[in-house]
């Protein structure tokens, strides 16, 4: 992406907007109602986004034509105002010194920025300057009302409207005042952490903490912070192979991408940084191939910041990055798996974040303050431990819920919407529907979260994340293990019970559409995505590809049933458990996906993973996985206290000969170990957290022992230690 790019765009998107201004506003008249959302006056948005996209082109052309436009449109805010009535004005009380003029998040930045381009020319008189400067500070004034704070987007678009009002009205007794305004509201964002988890809602967040730090003069400290470097490293790896931005937490398809597209540009110029400057290419490419229509003026107005902070010196860098941590396991909290940044490539994303352990008075403020009962933090939902999104060669196979069809509430938000264990008390009536026992209210209820395990071999990546739920007792991991080279999805879910009850659990998937299924699968395919609620023309999937999903050895109830999700009609495919448990009662389940091209027939790709070895208390599991001549052993343990030594004071807590566990054809103490086995490769084995891996009669590693002193008994002992990993070659 280049300067050009962008000034040629907006350039052809102005001129668009100038075509149907007047029908916009006509348009916004007839369609005002004064108990529209929220209740407030706001004038037509496009006034807004053309004064600033008029004025950006004067500031960089000199062409006083764009001047002159943008000047008419500053103007013409105040002439709005008559169409509120009386009873509005009377109920809110930051309209006691006058309606204001236009919604200080939403609208406002546009507004001041437009200003801003055109405040030192000849074309703004000293009243015209006054006429605008009063808009302005009707605005902060709804500010000083309702100035919602905390680290995430609403806080920081109100402190991005009153820094660029304080730019733009000059150091004054008034706007020293507004400054401590501005200051208290950036204080936990400016160089911290969002608790939003949203990627709709992360770059209204991110991109207002630039601007602040831009009009405050605390650029430079702002970007040396490594909080700030993280969301924009953040963004660039968990982008897809092809540019798509994965939604989760409140989000559209896509949403936003040229949001994140803006920040990227600044980041990768601050930064120097060839990586983010090839995401920002990458997100462009894939989101202008799918825009239809006319440029929009709306683009344009963030394609101006865009512009102005691009550097075209700076070259872009493909990234090599394969599957990895988004980035660690305290704030982002996701992991990727991908086998390559083509195309073409694979790309799944988990999600396991929680609320976490910080800013716990902001986040109990908003919910004390705002009507969202369903939000996990600020705008974030219940998707602990979920795949939120699955795509390969460009064909999308799963995908997150949506957003909401109308406020307050979210409603897909709720844990039923998402690829991801659904636990209820009780049991589904006879007769009745699995959505109909298993929706509730969707008041979010808090869990916590942790990555056990994330580790990459050659043949396979693997991850174990560990969700909490003190609500309904339970603990689940998920584990996920990737063939690369097949690839193939293994998900291996494992519950504890923390209590005594009816519980009921659901293992669902969200496909989209079932083209077919029999018995323990089903086929799926994405054909369609709404982008929003009411969407009349919905992305149209690529159909390449279809998705199978397999639930191997399972008996227990199965089935789809259709639902709303994502503003349309959707399948949800599940797997239904239901049993009185006790306290450490545990479960698993088993659930295969695979990619495969949609012409093809299931019956190729089908039945490749077998249980071998499940253990009655369901704390062990092996699988078997055979193709085409490649072969995998898999081996779980599910419950990690297994092998564990007790009964004695010595330490380390494990051995080789009494922790090993039997799978059959493996037998390791490890968390996770695998066999590979395919022609004219070598053969190859690999573990997790363990001391050592046999294979048959074959002991293929173990770690070498060590002199462990005792100090109960002040004496040395010989003892097993465990490796965080190990993977090599074998013969047999």
């Amino acid at each position: 992406m280049n300067k050009q790019t962008y000034l040629d765009y907006i350039k052809a998107a102005v001129l668009e907007g100038r075509k149907h201004y007047d029908e916009s506003i006509a348009q916004w008249r007839q369609s005002y109602r004064p108990d529209q959302f929220l209740g407030m006056y706001i004038p037509p948005g496009n006034l807004m986004i053309q004064a600033q996209t008029e004025g950006f082109l004067y500031h960089v052309t000199g062409e006083e034509e764009y001047g002159k436009q943008a000047r008419e449109m500053l103007l013409a805010i105040e002439s709005f105002k008559d169409i509120v009535p009386e009873s509005l004005r009377n109920r809110h009380p930051e309209y006691e010194k006058g309606v204001t003029s236009f919604d200080p998040m939403f609208q406002g930045t546009h507004y001041i920025q437009g200003y801003l381009f055109l405040k030192d020319s000849q074309l703004l008189t000293r009243e015209d300057k006054e006429q605008i400067e009063d808009s302005i500070r009707s605005s902060v004034q709804a500010v000083m009302h309702y100035p919602e704070w905390g680290a995430h987007n609403r806080s920081m678009l109100r402190a991005f409207t009153v820094a660029l009002a304080i730019t733009a009205l000059g150091d004054t007794a008034e706007t020293r005042e507004w400054a401590k305004m501005r200051d208290y509201l950036a204080q936990e964002s400016i160089g911290g952490w969002s608790i939003e988890d949203a990627e709709l809602y992360l770059p209204l967040w991110l991109g207002s903490c630039m601007m602040v730090a831009d009009h405050t003069g605390k650029e430079a400290a702002y970007y040396a912070k490594p909080q700030t470097k993280f969301y924009f490293d953040y963004i660039t790896h968990a982008i897809s192979p092809y540019g798509q931005l994965p939604d989760f937490g409140d989000a559209h398809y896509n949403s936003f991408w040229y949001l994140w597209l803006v920040c990227l540009e600044k980041g990768a110029a601050k930064y120097q940084c060839g990586h983010m400057k090839y995401a920002a290419g990458l997100i462009w490419q894939y989101a202008m191939s799918h825009q239809e229509g006319a440029p929009s003026v709306y683009l344009a107005s963030y394609f101006t910041n865009a512009y102005l902070w691009a550097d075209d010196d700076l070259e872009p860098v493909k990234p090599d990055w394969q599957s990895e941590l988004l980035l660690e396991d305290l704030i982002g909290k996701k992991v990727a798996f991908r086998d390559g940044w083509e195309e073409d490539s694979t790309y799944l994303l988990l999600n396991y974040r929680d609320e976490g352990e910080y800013a716990h008075i902001a986040r109990e403020y908003l919910r004390r303050t705002i009507q969202a009962p369903a939000e996990k933090a600020h705008h974030g939902h219940a998707d602990e431990n979920s795949i939120v999104f699955l795509a390969r060669k460009q064909n999308i196979l799963l995908h997150d819920g949506g957003y909401r069809e109308a406020a307050p509430n979210g409603k897909y938000r709720a844990d039923i919407y998402h690829n991801r264990l659904v636990f209820r008390e009780g049991e589904r009536a006879e007769g009745s529907t699995l959505y109909d026992f298993i929706h509730d209210d969707g008041t979010y209820k808090r869990v916590s979260t942790e990555k056990l395990h994330f580790q990459t071999f050659k043949e396979l990546d693997y991850s174990r994340t560990r969700l909490t739920d003190p609500h309904i007792g339970i603990i689940w991991d998920r584990a996920i293990t990737y063939l690369k080279q097949e690839g193939v999805f293994v998900v291996v879910d494992w519950t504890k019970s923390l209590g005594s009850k009816q519980l009921s659990t659901a293992n669902l998937w969200h496909p989209g559409a079932v083209l077919e299924a029999g018995d323990a699968w089903h086929v799926g395919q994405v054909q369609h995505i709404c982008r929003q609620p009411g969407d009349t023309h919905p992305l149209i999937n690529a159909k390449e590809l279809a998705l199978l999903i397999e639930f191997p050895g399972s008996s227990r109830p199965q089935g789809s049933e259709t639902i709303r999700r994502c503003y349309g009609d959707s399948e949800m495919v599940y797997e239904l458990d239901s049993a009185y448990v006790q306290v450490g009662t545990m479960n698993a389940f088993v659930t295969v996906l695979t990619p495969f091209a949609a012409d093809d027939s299931v019956s190729g790709v089908k039945d490749r993973v077998k249980i071998t070895r499940l253990a009655e208390e369901k704390d062990s599991l092996s699988l078997r996985y055979e193709a085409g001549g490649t072969v995998f052993h898999l081996a779980y343990k599910l419950d990690l206290d297994l092998g564990v030594i007790a009964g004695t004071k010595d330490f380390p807590k494990y051995a080789w000969e009494q922790s090993r566990l039997d799978y059959g054809a493996i037998q390791t103490d490890a968390d996770f170990a695998y066999i590979h086995m395919a022609p004219s490769v070598p053969r190859r084995y690999g573990f997790v957290n363990g001391c050592g891996i046999q294979f048959g009669d074959t002991l293929l590693f173990r770690t070498p022992q060590m002199s462990s002193y005792q100090f109960h008994s002040s004496a040395f002992r010989t003892a097993d230690h465990k490796w965080r990993a190990w993977d090599g070659d074998f013969n047999q």
